[in-house]
């Protein structure tokens, strides 16, 4: 009897000390200050994969593999003669600019930590102040804060042959003067702003893009083209081959301040750098083109170097930084050869402005309403895609801004990718409920890194979906919803939301600017008659372009009860 009482006794007690220590497990998490420091926590957990550090690279050879030879380029006569005097920057502006540094950011090349500039800022703002225009007004920058560090980023974690995106590191002091040079340049580049570069730029994203190019395909399809042909161009190393002197010239021949192209010619003169990879670094190497991926002004200078770049009424452009689509209907094969024709132009403007176009990494896809057959004969008939005599591959399928087109303008492909990817999380859910962490972790990981996946670009693909798709979405969301605990109608409910206010939201952005460039597509359904609700649908002649994003989107505006109703019926009941 004594024997059991005391096993008794210890199962108790290591009952308890199990609660103790899955509450002080659940209590290291919640006390994470920053988001960031609880995913490496749970990466721990599940074990997940590490950064490529086992993989031996001579980090020298791959330091000389990030520095591009700059291309011989004409450089043309500036007609600007701006002597307009520098104009000093006071406190406020650089204590703003000091403020908006990043606390994490990773140390720089001279080793000065963000978080003390930004911590320091009140007191550090006068004195930086007067150094910087100091720096400004003699166009002189100390060389230690134009090094620049790179540490290279794997493109993918699969296959022998790795590939590394250079990331470049640079001084925050540096950061800073760059935001303050981007205050003085951004009024007076402003009518260079092209409106199909959707980067880098306020109110503007990815889903902005892939709208624009799908509503061009789908509505001209909808008018009664044959197919449309769409160009998706792959450019070499585009932000490291950018002529430094090209660009220069170019912000000369505006109205930007002649102080500014001074100091942006010391900002890119005796630029060295030097590359950091598991724990080794290189030794420092002359840049001679380019600029540098994460630096704050690269954005901008890249987004205004491609401003002139080649434009044509009957075809559709959106660019999204160096991602480039071109597309255009086609009735005839004179059709096609105007798509070759304008190809052609952006590529010898490519060579020209030092830019290497690469036609055997581009894609063409043709996108079409009719039978698979039919467009193969069509297509055959019509010619090949051709850059500079070169044929570019057709595609049944083209991966875009992290969207899967298909020629048959359908979303199952894209579809299948995602489910994919929310199956494959199900594991690290499993892991985590195995490892004792409680329900609301579990709640904000499938908020936070599984239902964004689902609803990325949901305003755009949504509306397309047909119920085979949304039964794959329904078959995934029970596994995540087995595996979390949480209810398929909360986490259907919140998909919902997010997709609705997402859709509010674009439509806000466009009807709120008339410059974007689907104000005029969905500007009609505003109401300007007396009725009863301020809106009105858009005519639609094929069912495609009426399940399509701007169509979708007056619906919304006009009876979101029903748009509401309609989705979480689908969701939920997509089998019948």
């Amino acid at each position: 009897m004594k024997n059991k009482s005391g096993v008794k006794r210890m199962n108790t007690l290591i009952k308890l000390e199990l609660q103790r220590l899955n509450a002080l497990y659940n209590q290291k998490f919640l006390s994470c200050k920053s988001p960031s420091n609880m995913w490496k926590l749970l990466k721990e957990i599940t074990g997940g994969k590490q950064m490529l550090n086992d993989i031996s690279v001579d980090v020298n050879m791959l330091n000389e593999s990030f520095i591009c030879i700059p291309a011989n380029v004409m450089i043309p006569n500036s007609n600007s003669v701006n002597n307009d005097c520098f104009s000093c920057f006071n406190t406020n502006d650089v204590l703003k600019c000091l403020q908006s540094l990043k606390p994490t950011q990773s140390l720089g090349p001279d080793g000065v930590p963000a978080v003390i500039l930004k911590e320091c800022a009140d007191i550090l703002c006068s004195p930086l102040t007067d150094i910087f225009n100091e720096s400004f007004s003699k166009s002189i920058i100390p060389e230690s804060w134009k090094n620049i560090k790179i540490v290279p980023v794997p493109k993918s974690t699969s296959g022998p042959n790795v590939k590394f995106r250079p990331i470049s590191i640079t001084s925050p002091f540096l950061k800073v003067m760059e935001r303050l040079i981007l205050l003085n340049l951004d009024p007076s580049l402003k009518p260079f702003n092209d409106p199909n570069q959707f980067a880098y730029k306020h109110s503007r994203s990815t889903l902005d893009a892939a709208v624009v190019l799908h509503h061009s395909i789908v509505s001209s399809l909808d008018k009664g083209a044959k197919y449309v042909r769409c160009a998706f161009l792959d450019y070499t190393s585009a932000f490291d081959s950018v002529p430094r002197s090209l660009l220069l010239s170019k912000l000369a021949a505006t109205q930007a301040e002649s102080w500014t192209n001074k100091w942006l010619h010391s900002y890119f003169s005796e630029r060295k750098q030097y590359t950091v990879y598991n724990g080794k670094s290189s030794t420092t190497s002359l840049t001679l083109a380019g600029v540098p991926q994460g630096a704050v002004l690269s954005p901008f200078l890249f987004s205004f170097f491609l401003h002139d770049l080649p434009h044509f009424d009957v075809a559709t452009f959106v660019k999204y930084a160096d991602d480039l689509s071109v597309s255009m209907p086609v009735n005839s094969q004179s059709d096609c050869s105007k798509l070759n024709s304008f190809l052609s132009e952006i590529s010898q403007w490519s060579s020209s402005n030092g830019l290497k176009l690469n036609p055997s990494k581009c894609q063409v896809v043709n996108f079409t309403f009719r039978r698979k057959c039919d467009l193969q004969q069509l297509v055959s008939s019509h010619g090949p895609t051709l850059i500079d005599d070169t044929e570019v591959e057709n595609t049944s399928y083209v991966k875009y801004l992290g969207l899967s087109f298909s020629t048959d303008l359908s979303w199952s492909s894209h579809i299948l990718l995602v489910t994919r990817k929310m199956f494959r999380l199900t594991f690290y859910i499993r892991k985590f409920r195995q490892s004792g962490i409680n329900q609301s972790l579990l709640s904000q990981f499938v908020n936070s890194c599984i239902l964004p996946i689902l609803l990325y670009c949901s305003p755009l693909v949504f509306p397309g979906l047909l119920k085979k798709d949304f039964a794959s979405l329904r078959r995934a969301l029970k596994a995540v919803s087995r595996a979390s605990g949480l209810s398929l109608n909360q986490l259907v409910n919140t998909i919902v939301d997010r997709h609705i206010m997402s859709c509010k939201k674009l439509a806000n952005t466009i009807l709120s600017d008339p410059k974007h460039p689907l104000y005029t597509h969905l500007s009609p359904c505003i109401s300007s008659g007396r009725t009863r609700s301020s809106y009105r649908r858009l005519y639609a002649r094929t069912t495609k372009y009426k399940n399509s994003t701007i169509p979708y989107l007056a619906q919304l505006l006009c009876d979101e009860k029903s748009v509401r109703y309609d989705t979480i019926n689908l969701l939920r009941h997509s089998n019948k």
